[in-house]
């Protein structure tokens, strides 16, 4: 639940709004925020109707986390890769292009479905490309938004995100899915590759913003050296903005596997970034966890029908609405690392009281109020992440920390099972919980230091 899809530039630092003044987002961002609510709608609706029909095409556990496999892993063979080439492009049209091949990979599997043809194989196949051209989508709406949001007012923009990626891929998007299913198997992904067009039209008419600093920097022939990035990797005397653009600087760029160890160099050697990403990884460990004995916890623990225990992740989702619009209307003294630490000990504290007083309406209200800190930390983990990226890494770096963050899921999971296995099934919180505390303890005094700022990129 925490840095889902979840996701600054130098030359942007402006002047925080007046207290009690809502900052002024730019009429482009309204455009960006439609798009991601066309693309996330789609989304909410293919992650629920594509196991539905491969259950409907074979009902094996195996066949069903195949393709489940398969939709997951572009997140860690494609989105770095992805993540190089949105920094080296323009994210609108890299955006627009994504939403486009989804749309017609998702017209693709309707006509299988329609035809009878559909097979585990093809789910598969099927599921890893649409996913592998959403690490585009994805990475270039994160660029899009540090282009075209002043660096003031990012919580304020992170916040709608949040807002928009609740309501439609949590809510909307499954909602729906589940009702069209019933009405036709095929009728969830024809609408779904419907989002995607409507996101792609909207997305082709937004103008990207030049980048303050250049596309890339310059790499010479000792910035390299086998794999390793040395701190001389910049200098003063780096591409100005007037070489931007020229055939001397465009050949000067570096290559695309160049980009990525740069960009992973970056989260790594960044301290801030290199914290962050730890303490989420972390935080995706225990809540994989959880996530994977919800079901359970649900129905055997609570006693709730398999019909109603969705309630939980709907409470969860209200309390992640309400933090999007408290975090983005929050004075700026509310929006820094003590109150990441206080969503984090938050979150630690309902794992424990879902450990400890397994009923329906305590595990509805600490669901709630997880949401409520989730959506706090994720406001504010993808602001500080931006915050301290320099705008020409900000695919790069964005796409290497969900690989880094997302690629821990497996072992929560597995886990989660083995300790409820052995334990039952309120043990699993009692241990994400403890888990998540200690972390806190451990990554406490990192983030309430003073708010970091934009640093100059190592490659």
């Amino acid at each position: 639940m925490w840095q889902r899809r979840a996701r600054p530039q130098r030359a942007r630092e402006q002047t925080a709004p007046p207290s009690g003044a809502g900052p002024q987002l730019p009429a482009s961002f309204s455009r960006l925020v439609m798009t991601w609510a066309g693309s996330l709608t789609g989304d909410g609706l293919r992650v629920i109707a594509l196991p539905l029909l491969a259950v409907s095409v074979n009902s094996s556990a195996a066949s069903v986390a195949l393709v489940a496999v398969a939709t997951t892993l572009p997140w860690l063979l494609v989105a770095i890769p992805a993540g190089a080439l949105v920094d080296r492009l323009d994210p609108a049209r890299v955006m627009a292009t994504a939403h486009l091949l989804r749309a017609v990979l998702s017209i693709a599997l309707v006509g299988t479905v329609v035809t009878g043809s559909t097979t585990i194989p093809l789910l598969c196949l099927f599921g890893f490309a649409i996913t592998s051209a959403e690490t585009f989508a994805d990475g270039s709406a994160q660029a899009l938004l540090v282009r075209i949001v002043p660096h003031a007012h990012l919580e304020r923009a992170n916040a709608r995100f949040v807002t928009v990626e609740t309501l439609a891929l949590d809510l909307a998007g499954p909602l729906a899915a589940g009702v069209l299913f019933l009405l036709a198997p095929w009728a969830p992904f024809a609408v779904s590759a419907a989002c995607f067009l409507i996101a792609a039209g909207i997305v082709s008419t937004i103008s990207t913003p030049p980048a303050a600093e250049p596309l890339d920097p310059v790499l010479t022939d000792t910035t390299l050296t086998d794999t390793t990035l040395t701190d001389t990797t910049l200098t003063d005397t780096t591409l100005t903005d007037s070489a931007v653009g020229t055939p001397a600087a465009s050949a000067a760029l570096p290559g695309p596997w160049a980009r990525i160890r740069a960009g992973l160099a970056q989260l790594v050697s960044d301290p801030v970034l290199r914290v962050l990403v730890v303490t989420v990884s972390i935080m995706v460990i225990a809540n994989a966890a959880t996530d994977a004995v919800l079901v359970l916890y649900g129905t055997s623990t609570l006693g709730m029908s398999e019909a109603f225990y969705p309630m939980l992740l709907v409470a969860y989702s209200v309390g992640t609405l309400i933090a999007a619009v408290l975090v983005g209307r929050a004075d700026s003294r509310l929006r820094g690392g003590q109150v990441m630490m206080l969503a984090l000990f938050g979150i630690a504290g309902t794992m424990f009281v879902l450990g400890f007083f397994p009923n329906v309406v305590a595990a509805v209200i600490a669901y709630a109020v997880m949401g409520l800190a989730g959506g706090t930390w994720n406001v504010l983990s993808a602001t500080r992440r931006q915050r301290r990226t320099p705008h020409a890494m900000i695919g790069r770096v964005s796409s290497a920390f969900r690989v880094v963050a997302w690629g821990v899921i497996p072992i929560g999971a597995a886990l989660g099972g083995l300790v409820g296995e052995r334990w039952g099934i309120p043990s699993v919180y009692l241990l994400a919980g403890t888990v998540i505390a200690v972390l806190g303890l451990v990554v406490v005094r990192s983030f309430v230091s003073t708010e970091p700022g934009p640093v100059t990129p190592r490659g």
